[in-house]
């Protein structure tokens, strides 16, 4: 959205002078936006502009102001930060934040995209036998359990993504480090 879109007066229905307003109403107005570091003066000034605007009330309004509100400074967000681990879908490479890539079985990059794309959630040893192995029957509850540690071993310690919950089975940790690019063809 560019600055100018962001600030244009609102005409019609939507305009604030359109819509009335009962007896004590209250109006918060909040809003974040993601700008370019060369385009935050120009947003900075527009904004201050715009809520001395809204403070200079005409003398016959019933709206009492107590002190004049201090403009707020806007602050520049962080730079956003390369996820640590990519997953690409469609050519299933799976490709760290320095650009290396991680080679991986068929298996066991269907089970950590399985994981990536279902995080949070404990997902038992046959359940996942069932969802990536496709077997309805548990041979060895072990093999999910080889594959997790080879996945471990393949990303190393600075990723470790998959939590173990005893007993149990396996939960997607850390999602924020990992970065699913789906396939561009899939219907």
């Amino acid at each position: 959205m560019s600055l100018e879109a962001a600030f244009r007066e609102p005409v019609g229905p939507e305009s604030p002078e359109a819509r009335p307003l009962g007896d004590g109403a209250v109006i918060e107005v909040t809003a974040r936006f993601v700008v370019p570091q060369r385009d935050l003066a120009t947003l900075e000034s527009d904004f201050a502009r715009k809520l001395r605007a809204l403070v200079e009330v005409p003398s016959q309004s019933t709206v009492e102001i107590q002190t004049r509100p201090e403009v707020p400074r806007l602050r520049s967000l962080p730079a956003p930060t390369e996820p640590a681990l990519r997953i690409l879908v469609a050519p299933r490479r799976v490709v760290r934040a320095d650009g290396t890539n991680i080679d991986f079985t068929r298996l066991e990059f269907d089970l950590l995209l399985f994981l990536c794309e279902n995080p949070g959630r404990v997902h038992r040893r046959g359940s996942l036998l069932n969802a990536v192995w496709h077997l309805n029957s548990t041979p060895s509850t072990r093999t999910v359990d080889v594959h997790v540690r080879r996945i471990r071993s393949k990303l190393g310690p600075d990723l470790d993504l998959i939590t173990t919950v005893r007993g149990v089975g396996y939960r997607m940790d850390r999602l924020s480090d990992v970065h699913i690019e789906p396939d561009p063809y899939a219907s």
